[in-house]
């Protein structure tokens, strides 16, 4: 069995609406990236990003960190093939179920919609170079 240790190194959020109701109907945008930063003989490491933004704009939240997978190799390699060209590896969906409770709590504070918990079914994988473009295009944030 494969052991996964998600590190979260920064999060932002930004509210982008004066007045968003944590009730209003919207949907959500995500841009994904994964890269690998180390690779040893049953363990594995990665850096990640996740940048939610909602539709109507009303709120963006990015969080990103490291994971590490720790495992027999073939396990791990399992977790980070992609079953075909528009579904995330499973390791992007365990990665976001362990930093779901922050996005969760973040939502709340800002008083804007919560992100789906299944919302990682639709994600767009972007390369470290995307999502970074994107952050540089939004408004300033509140770093938290």
């Amino acid at each position: 069995m494969v052991e996964v240790e998600v590190l979260v190194k920064n999060v932002e959020a930004v509210r982008l609406s004066e007045e968003p109701r944590d009730d209003a109907n919207v949907t959500f945008d995500v841009a994904a990236s994964l890269a690998e930063t180390d690779h040893q003989t049953g363990q594995f490491t990665l850096k990640y990003s996740i940048a939610i933004t909602s539709q109507p704009p009303v709120a963006r939240m990015d969080v990103a960190g490291t994971a590490k997978l720790t495992g027999e190799e073939p396990e791990i390699e399992a977790l980070l093939k992609t079953p075909d060209g528009n579904t995330p590896p499973p390791i992007f969906m365990s990665i976001y179920q362990k930093v779901y409770a922050i996005l969760y709590l973040l939502s709340g504070s800002l008083k804007v919609p919560y992100p789906s918990p299944g919302l990682m079914k639709v994600v767009k994988m972007a390369s470290p170079g995307e999502v970074a473009q994107a952050k540089e295009a939004k408004p300033p944030s509140i770093s938290v």
